[in-house]
């Protein structure tokens, strides 16, 4: 048996998901709610003591961090391979994914910001979302969501958040060629890796960052990817406690061609 504890539109979820639909893989969702802080529930720690999502279950044995994950799904099931034959091949994708780690940051506080605490302010209040952050088992969680509600973290740190994002793109933009794809011909747990950080920046209303003109082998990239049957599974995955982005006034659409 197969089940993905996740949430609708955590990246690192997405990073799972997609992965499984990409290897036709059957699985069973356990829907992790991050804005009721089921990770934080005590059956959930048990399995993820670091109260975070993805967590994949096989056979009641627990999975932890998406990039494993993915490396394990791919391991694990039939179907296409998402990780390169030969070995240069494969350290070429994880060194990519490595450079995906470091923008990670920057997306995290731009949706914490921009997103996340709007919507959790529409549910609790301040105090509550304090007192949550302190529940947090991750240091760096409890760090940045508290100071998020307390207004500490101000436009120079999120002006240095979209740097980090414009050098994941430049490196991306660079990696690409010669394409089609980021490890060259063929589609890997690479560019699954960096696919929902796309997405979520589109949501944020900042796809301007590979337009035609500034960024075209990305711009082009992203285009090939979104047509993807797993890609659509993944990033669309409802919200299914309801809301969704809507419900703090952003979006969430496919590439547009610009």
């Amino acid at each position: 048996m197969v089940e993905l504890y996740h949430f609708w539109s955590s990246v690192c979820s997405v990073r799972c998901r997609m992965a499984l639909e990409e290897k036709g893989v059957a699985w069973t969702s356990r829907y992790i709610d991050l804005f009721k802080f089921d990770q934080l529930k005590p059956d959930y720690l048990k399995i993820n003591p670091d109260g975070i999502v993805p967590t994949l279950v096989h056979n009641g044995e627990p999975v932890r961090e998406s990039t494993i994950i993915n490396e394990y799904i791919d391991d694990a099931f039939p179907g296409p391979k998402l990780m390169p034959a030969d070995p240069l091949g494969r350290a070429r994708m994880r060194e990519f994914i490595r450079k995906c780690e470091d923008g990670f940051d920057g997306i995290v506080k731009l949706t914490i910001v921009k997103y996340i605490l709007p919507k959790l302010r529409n549910r609790w209040g301040d105090a509550e979302l304090i007192k949550q952050a302190a529940r947090r088992p991750m240091r760096y969680y409890q760090d940045v969501h508290s100071r998020a509600v307390r207004g500490e973290i101000a436009e120079a740190e999120l002006a240095a958040a979209r740097g980090m994002i414009e050098e994941l793109l430049d490196r991306v933009e660079a990696t690409l060629d010669p394409g089609p794809w980021i490890v060259g011909s063929e589609f890997t747990l690479a560019d699954i890796a960096v696919a929902p950080y796309m997405f979520r920046l589109s949501a944020l209303g900042a796809d301007q960052f590979w337009s035609k003109s500034r960024r075209p082998r990305v711009n082009e990239w992203y285009q090939r990817l979104s047509v993807r049957p797993a890609f659509k599974t993944a990033v669309f995955w409802p919200d299914e406690s309801g809301g969704g982005y809507e419900e703090v006034g952003l979006r969430a659409t496919m590439p547009a061609d610009a």
